[in-house]
């Protein structure tokens, strides 16, 4: 297991209002790059190193390259998803404000 010192997000600089808004884990969303990675292993080895920590809420899970790729392209799917459900009206119609 690495290190980890490098937050990718600064979650300590959200403001609290910016939470209310966005989500309760919104702040707490980052990644911690590891400090000590071989870089040999990094290109050539069959399974990947770990590379740091993902973070979100308190949960804190170690991963390599692969999985931080799968978890990108998952969150990018599910965005899609949410827009063309919304889109669609699965959700009912917006209400004026």
């Amino acid at each position: 297991m690495g290190q980890y010192n490098s937050s990718l997000n600064q979650v300590a600089a959200v403001s609290r209002k910016k939470v209310e808004h966005l989500g309760k884990n919104y702040a707490s969303i980052d990644f911690e790059i590891s400090d000590r990675v071989d870089a040999t292993e990094f290109k050539y080895a069959k399974m990947k190193p770990i590379v740091g920590t993902f973070v979100i809420g308190n949960k804190r899970v170690e991963v390599t390259l692969s999985e931080l790729n799968h978890i990108a392209s998952t969150a990018v799917a599910a965005t899609q998803q949410c827009d063309l459900a919304y889109r669609m009206g699965k959700w009912g119609q917006p209400r004026s404000r």
